[in-house]
């Protein structure tokens, strides 16, 4: 027969509820050492930002291969961004490929062809003494993300040996007033390179090297590079090069290769 439960001596119940600690005096020990712990995890997360600039190789490695689209990537110490590198096959003339950067400078094409358009000012048209244009591009970002504005130099250059045409695009930050409610893109070195490789083929490498600035996670251009880097040149360079007014043109300084 089991005996009835025994109540615990005056003494035990003053012992059992002196070991409880109070809500309150939990939460004010919690707040005492609130600050101790975000010291901890801002010291963690910038020493981990530091070693994550001063990672990488600079050596270009594969990140997917998709549609004739070879696409790379590599991490050069004392950056945070990736570089991304696109390479394919054409059957775009030489001429054609730079009329797909001198003739597209117009803001119909840039609402038309470029998603999230808001702006295109010509600052410099192209001058074939200097080989060189400026082009402010305005450009909207989904929220919370402010629009960007990126002016752009770009020089073009071909090697009289082998034909290969170099097209190098660096940012003019000041090379036009800023505007307000927009983050003006201060680091931009991409490079596209059009290589004849005989009979009616050319390779196409598009190089993307820039910092979106302002409030913009570097994890997010780090993750989406590699395909922003492929959609531009497979699925939107097309419209950009079809134009009648680039496949019609011709250049005095741009010789063709058979």
């Amino acid at each position: 027969m089991s005996s009835p439960p025994v109540s615990p001596p005056p003494q035990g119940r003053a012992q059992a509820s002196a070991s409880v600690v109070p809500p309150r005096r939990r939460m004010r020990r919690f707040l005492s050492v609130l600050p101790y712990l975000l010291s901890v995890l801002v010291l963690g997360v910038f020493f981990a930002n530091l070693a994550w600039i001063a990672s990488g190789d600079g050596n270009w490695k594969p990140a997917f291969e998709r549609n004739g689209v070879v696409v790379e990537s590599r991490k050069a110490r004392g950056q945070a961004n990736y570089h991304f590198r696109a390479t394919m096959r054409s059957e775009y003339t030489l001429n054609q490929l730079v009329g797909g950067l001198i003739e597209n400078a117009t803001l119909d094409n840039c609402l038309d062809n470029i998603p999230g358009c808001m702006d295109m000012q010509v600052i410099s048209p192209f001058n074939p003494a200097t080989m060189s244009d400026t082009v402010l591009w305005k450009l909207e970002l989904p929220g919370p993300f402010l629009p960007r504005e990126a002016v752009m130099r770009s020089y073009v250059k071909q090697d009289p040996a082998t034909g290969t045409v170099t097209v190098d695009i660096i940012a003019a930050p000041n090379a036009a007033p800023r505007s307000p409610g927009a983050v003006r893109l201060t680091h931009i070195q991409n490079r596209w390179t059009y290589r004849p490789l005989g009979g009616g083929q050319t390779e196409i490498q598009f190089l993307q090297d820039i910092d979106m600035g302002g409030f913009f996670p570097v994890l997010l251009m780090n993750l989406g590079g590699a395909e922003q880097t492929y959609a531009f040149l497979h699925d939107q360079l097309p419209g950009l090069l079809e134009r009648d007014a680039v496949t019609q043109a011709r250049y005095e300084f741009i010789r063709e290769i058979p």
